[in-house]
């Protein structure tokens, strides 16, 4: 017999462990680098607009700082104008003249454009300049309301731009008037313009209203645009300057991101802003990026090379080792291992190869010989190598294998002697059943006639049954009919009586008649007598007359002796009329039992009949069963001869077998 080889494919390497570890760590670095660059990024980002905020903020509170430094200045100078002492002056006539002369040295001092005085009612009473001829309400009213110095939230005056104070001139402890001036916006001009960060940033100032008075830009507070339009419209990002906060803020103006920090200005109602768009810083933030990812990508070309020098120290003897593996793998246990000496794991592993090569072969060439033994049939076969490790248990397993084998060999050997016995006794049996099923198909056989000639006669017994039904229902029928011709006898027989009942009374009447006459006749005769010859005839007629009466009387008796005796006759016939009656109705009852006997023994007849037919087919399936079991018991008797001839080769080749106790054959 050709021995059959077969070839597994080749497991080729498909990557080096050298292009494996360079593209792991390559691809980790990379990672590495794109999230550290990504989050240094983002972070740098985020630290450059805290930086700038936390800056911005600083910046705009000393901003204001210095326009409220410069309104206090200008605050001080106003309190110095107001309480100047030629204001109230003792001589009243020389007042208007005292005050002129302070006013002008104010203006011509402290540089403004405007200075008057007011009554109380806001209307001008002198001033030098343009001076307005009364005070806007709004400032007015608070002026009133403070009583002290009042800045103007507007700074525009007579279409101008310049900043309006008022102070109180007082008189003892009372106000007596009010002195207004209008200073030049140079004073916040001066701190908006030297507020200057990067390449566009700005600083503006705006009221408690949202309105511009200060810009760099002049025609916005002179045209009075509010936050919202120079904020690019993001008021509510800035709602804390219209309230008097202190904060930052950042938000997008014609897509481009800005930084905004803004502060009161304390002593008015503005607040200053001071916004710069973030690009201008990015450029700086950028190029600090580009150094860091420069020098990123420095270090990962270093890394690369050391890993590579790396890799291929570790690859080269991996390399060795994992070809003479696939050759292993492939069945070549003849190739030697070369051997690494690196002193490390490597070494180790091609030694341990190469241990492990040399023990497969011993197994396999004891297993092979082991195997040849039981092939050729000798169960007494030991294995003859000393199995290392986790092998012992193939030595286990071929001690385990001889031993199963050598119980099976010797279960076999009792299993066929028993088998032979059994199908023996199996034959006999199949004989025995086979004798039996004949016998048994036969008597089916026999009681299926039985059950046909059942079957004919109760039918027969079905069809007396109906036309018993039919007698019954012919004589029911004319039982009713002699009822009815009974009933018109009775009729009749009563009509008859009644008219014998008038027979009697018609005879009576004729009787009673008689009488009457014969009593007449015999007073004619008496008549006749007293009248002599003269009555002579009407004697004789008389004496006919009650002849006749006689005759009738007797004749009416007979007719009623002979009506009594009709009438009793009558009475009779009726009584056996009622009599006769009653016997056909007691007929006609007889008549509707035996009917309705005859019903259920039609009813019980069908009953056997179904009963009958079904008890047909359960024979005929009894019958079919048989059939089945008289098949059954020739295959089986067939199939026990061919088992005593399996049972018999079976042991033949058990016998061949050389088991542990010695036995052959």
């Amino acid at each position: 017999m050709a021995e059959k080889k077969v070839n597994a494919p080749r497991r080729g390497i498909k990557r080096s462990l050298n292009w494996k570890i360079l593209r792991s760590t390559m691809i980790n670095i990379l990672i590495l680098v794109v999230v550290c660059c990504g989050i240094m990024a983002m972070a740098m980002q985020f630290l450059a607009n805290n930086i700038l905020l936390d800056t911005l903020q600083p910046m705009a509170r000393q901003s204001a700082k210095t326009v409220e430094a410069n309104i206090h200045m200008l605050a001080d100078r106003m309190m110095k104008i107001a309480g100047d002492y030629r204001m109230n002056p003792e001589n009243k006539e020389t007042a208007a003249a005292s005050r002129n002369e302070v006013l002008e040295e104010a203006a011509e001092v402290y540089e403004l454009y405007t200075i008057a005085l007011y009554d109380l009612n806001g209307k001008l009473i002198q001033g030098i300049g343009d001076a307005p001829e009364g005070l806007n309400e709004t400032f007015f009213s608070y002026l009133k309301e403070t009583d002290n110095l009042t800045t103007d939230s507007s700074t525009i005056v007579q279409k101008n731009l310049g900043i309006t104070m008022g102070m109180p001139v007082k008189d003892g402890e009372e106000t007596a008037l009010y002195v207004v001036g209008v200073y030049k916006y140079d004073a916040l001009d001066d701190v908006i313009g030297s507020i200057n960060l990067g390449k566009h940033g700005m600083a503006y100032m705006v009221n408690r209203e949202g309105v511009v008075t200060a810009h760099p830009d002049e025609s916005h507070a002179l045209e009075q645009n509010t936050l919202e339009q120079v904020s690019g419209g993001n008021a509510e990002a800035l709602d804390g300057v219209t309230t008097g906060e202190t904060g930052a803020a950042e938000f997008l103006v014609d897509g481009q991101n800005i930084l905004a920090a803004f502060s009161p200005v304390r002593g008015t109602q503005w607040s200053l802003v001071i916004q710069i768009p973030k690009s201008d810083y990015n450029s700086k933030i950028y190029g600090a990026m580009l150094v860091a990812v420069l020098a990123t990508l420095a270090v990962l070309v270093v890394s690369m090379l050391l890993v590579l020098q790396l890799a291929r120290s570790i690859s080269r003897p991996v390399k060795s080792v994992t070809g003479r593996m696939l050759a292993l793998s492939e069945g070549d246990l003849h190739t030697e291992v070369e051997h690494v000496r690196s002193r490390d794991e490597l070494e180790v592993l091609t030694d341990t190869l190469d241990d492990t090569v040399q023990s497969v072969n011993r197994y396999i060439s004891d297993i092979r010989q082991v195997l040849t033994q039981v092939a050729d049939g000798n169960l007494r076969v030991k294995p003859q190598v000393d199995y290392q490790g986790d092998f012992a248990l193939i030595r286990a397993s071929l001690g385990t294998i001889l031993q199963s084998m050598n119980e099976t060999i010797a279960g076999f050997r009792s299993a066929a002697v028993r088998l032979a016995g059994m199908a023996e006794e199996l034959k006999e049996q199949s004989g025995q059943l086979h004798h039996a099923s004949l016998e048994q198909n036969q008597s089916t056989e026999e009681l299926v006639c039985e059950v046909s000639n059942v079957k004919e006669r109760i039918a027969k017994v079905s069809e007396h049954s109906g036309q018993t039904r039919t007698k019954t229902e012919e004589i029911v029928q004319c039982v009713q009919e002699a009822n009815e011709r009974m009933t018109s006898l009775s009729g009749a027989m009563d009509n008859i009586s009644a008219n014998a009942q008038e027979i009697t009374k018609i005879a009576k009447a004729i009787e009673d008649i008689a009488f009457q006459t014969n009593i007449l006749s015999i007073n004619a005769s008496v008549e006749a007598a007293r009248a002599g010859l003269a009555g002579k005839g009407f004697a004789v007629v008389a004496e006919e007359v009650r002849q006749l009466a006689s005759r009738s009387a007797e004749a009416a008796k007979h007719a009623t002796e002979m009506v009594g005796s009709t009438r009793s006759i009558i009475e009779t016939g009726v009584k056996l009329t009622a009599a006769t009656a009653g016997s056909l109705a007691d007929i006609s009852n007889v008549s509707d039992q035996i009917g309705e006997f005859t019903d259920h023994l039609v009813i019980a007849v069908q009953g056997q009949e179904e009963a009958l037919a079904i008890m047909e087919e359960k024979i005929g399936t009894i019958s079919s069963i048989a059939d089945r079991n008289l098949q059954n018991a020739e295959g089986t008797e067939q199939s026990s001869g061919l088992l005593a001839r399996e049972a018999e080769a079976l042991s033949s080749q058990v016998e061949k077998f050389v088991t542990e106790e010695g036995k052959n054959g």
